[in-house]
């Protein structure tokens, strides 16, 4: 977990009105519904069914240690993917999602999506996007506008240790970052060309335009105050410094340790 995540879970249970809204929320919740309109909208993929995009899910569900959601495409061309449910969840790829990355991006995205399930995020996320959408039409009086922002401010958080969860399934930073540029750019043309280099300077320019002051602090809060993911280069950055410190090396070192004691000793040392 990002310890943003964690305290902005923590400020949001704590918000009056959270836990009847949490309330109104499951009873008023069809899971059947999501199912149904994945089912009839969407192309449920598997070993049979566009077998090159469903095989990189189950290595990142061993790696997170999940169980494996059900995956769907949905015909969009805004690149997104989102993941809903309760106890059945789905993990949704845009048709423009993966027309715009190449594998290994999209096996990022894919560990990011993993990484709410293995983070407990899915259900809060469920009512977080619901009551975005929907507003008051959702849950009526009980919704208020502290409520609803501190479900912005929430999802942004959790989407830090996401972007962590990724991280780990692709050895590191490098992917995750160029995954951020990309989208940032929304042109797979010109992905291979972006130099990384000076795009993480602008994020650590970006860092030291909020650090400058504290009126360039609010105005960006006013811009994001109503988004559901924090900036992309931001994510980069954090992300970037985050593989740097000792609590990745140590979760890396298990990972490593963990899949080599599951290789056949007999593969380890061959005659």
């Amino acid at each position: 977990y990002h310890p943003k995540d964690r305290e902005a879970l923590r400020q949001l249970q704590q918000i009056p009105g959270f836990s009847a809204a949490m309330k109104a929320f499951m009873k008023l919740f069809q899971e059947n519904l999501i199912q149904g309109l994945n089912m009839s909208g969407k192309v449920r993929l598997g070993p049979g069914q566009l077998p090159e995009i469903y095989r990189l899910l189950p290595p990142i569900c061993e790696t997170l240690g999940i169980r494996e959601p059900e995956l769907y495409l949905e015909l969009n061309p805004v690149a997104n993917a989102y993941t809903f449910g309760d106890t059945v969840i789905s993990i949704t790829l845009t048709s423009g999602l993966v027309e715009l990355m190449d594998e290994e991006q999209l096996k990022c995205i894919l560990a990011h999506e993993c990484g709410h399930i293995a983070c407990q995020h899915v259900l809060y996320h469920t009512m977080a996007n619901m009551v975005i959408a929907f507003g008051s039409d959702f849950l009526g009086s009980l919704l208020t506008s502290g409520l609803e922002l501190a479900f912005f401010h929430w999802q942004r958080c959790s989407e830090l240790s996401c972007d962590r969860a990724a991280a780990v399934c692709m050895d590191g930073s490098e992917t995750v970052a160029k995954t951020m540029a990309l989208l940032a750019s929304g042109s797979r043309l010109l992905a291979d060309r972006i130099n990384m280099d000076l795009y993480m300077r602008q994020a650590e320019a970006y860092r030291d335009f909020m650090d400058d002051s504290n009126f360039n602090k609010m105005l960006q809060y006013l811009a994001l105050m109503n988004q559901t993911h924090p900036f992309l280069s931001v994510r980069a950055l954090q992300v970037q410094e985050w593989c740097k410190t000792e609590e990745f090396t140590r979760i890396m070192n298990y990972k490593y340790e963990r899949d080599i004691s599951r290789i056949p000793q007999k593969g380890l040392c061959p005659n």
